[in-house]
């Protein structure tokens, strides 16, 4: 199965070789237009028109700026974390502000998403009936038996399978987070995935923190609610000094296999975790290792890049050097890009939020359609 899991479309080359799009490379520039509707804000000396304690979903969309808006986030949530003052209320009117920007963008991850995890066609088979599809071998011995009476040994396709989703949005809480300006970033994709999953009702969301150890910081038997992301904003430190993507893996995969367990055999379960770091991690063969475990396990990985450097600092620029000992025995230097050995069978680099809906639904797609025929 690993062999069929390449997701070529969402690699940096065979994106930007396709359909004149930047595909899963997501970059900044004026080409890229905002999706949904943000006219002009009003407020007053630049400030947002969002105050505290004010439902995002109950202001108009005409009112926001998202340049604006997004230029105070990225002000605000800096000044926020220097201050180390984690006040609930000064939480949750940053969240609000998150959850107000993306509103639009979820709104589309929702729908796409909805395409893809709810199942809209009768895919099992059962029933006894005269006709159908498929005979139903435990009753061809009473048919025999009845002397070819009891000849309903027939199924056929009723209803959608049931499925059933646990997803663990897993934030790098590390240092360098904090350094490469991917904080706000963060965030936003936070705020965006958590919103757009949260409107489907079809799942179960958990939030994990990760640098030298995994912290679970919203567990799977919680509804996710505003005052949750609130709340996750005071958790977040990034301080933390290591990055370690092989603990958070086996972390993961364990913490995966408990919550399977805790669900029985009822229905179908799909386990996906989105990871949001900058992208750097060591000991690829390992992890490339854990990827096949949870493929194995039926859980998705999907890697999403905080690329929020300047061009000439971006991961996708970034080279690995390499002493080889030839035949010789002379040792030789070699120059890959850092991308071209990465360990995540499914990844995105994230340079702009607005195409991040249309990209990790289809990694998704991809994914569960492939998952489905296997």
């Amino acid at each position: 199965m690993q062999d069929q899991l390449n997701a070529e479309p969402l690699t940096p080359d065979t994106a930007n070789a396709g359909a004149g799009t930047d595909g899963a490379v997501l970059r900044q520039g004026g080409r890229d237009e905002p999706t949904g509707r943000f006219p002009q804000q009003h407020g007053e000396q630049g400030q947002s028109s969002l105050a505290q304690g004010d439902d995002p979903e109950s202001i108009d969309a005409e009112e926001v700026d998202p340049d604006q808006l997004r230029q105070e986030l990225i002000q605000q949530t800096h000044q926020w974390q220097q201050s180390r003052l984690f006040d609930p209320a000064t939480a949750l009117a940053l969240w609000q502000k998150y959850e107000l920007l993306t509103h639009d963008l979820a709104l589309a991850l929702s729908e796409q998403l909805r395409l893809i995890l709810e199942p809209t066609l009768a895919t099992k088979l059962k029933g006894d009936y005269r006709t159908g599809k498929r005979l139903n071998m435990k009753k061809i011995i009473p048919y025999i038996a009845s002397q070819y009476k009891k000849d309903k040994i027939w199924m056929r396709r009723t209803k959608p399978s049931k499925r059933q989703y646990q997803i663990l949005i897993s934030v790098d809480d590390s240092k360098s987070m904090a350094e490469s300006r991917s904080v706000e970033l963060a965030f936003e994709t936070l705020a965006l995935v958590s919103k757009a999953l949260s409107q489907l009702e079809s799942g179960d969301i958990a939030v994990s923190s990760f640098g030298q150890t995994m912290r679970v910081l919203h567990p799977f038997d919680q509804t996710f609610t505003m005052e949750s992301g609130a709340q996750l904003m005071s958790d977040f430190t990034f301080q933390q000094t290591k990055t370690d993507v092989v603990a958070l893996l086996q972390d993961s995969l364990e913490l995966f296999g408990q919550a399977r367990g805790q669900m029985g055999s009822s229905g179908d379960l799909w386990q996906l975790q989105l990871i949001l770091s900058d992208g750097i991690c060591e000991n690829h063969e390992r992890l490339s290792a854990l990827v096949r475990t949870g493929m194995d396990q039926r859980v998705m990985m999907v890697f999403i890049v905080m690329d929020s450097k300047p061009d000439h600092q971006s991961i996708l620029q970034l080279n690995n050097v390499q002493y080889t000992t030839g035949a010789d025995g002379k040792l030789s230097l070699t120059m890959n890009r850092y991308l071209d050995s990465f360990p995540f069978t499914y990844y995105l680099v994230l340079r702009d939020i607005k195409a991040l809906p249309l990209v990790l639904s289809d990694a998704l797609r991809q994914y569960f359609s492939l998952v489905a025929d296997s």
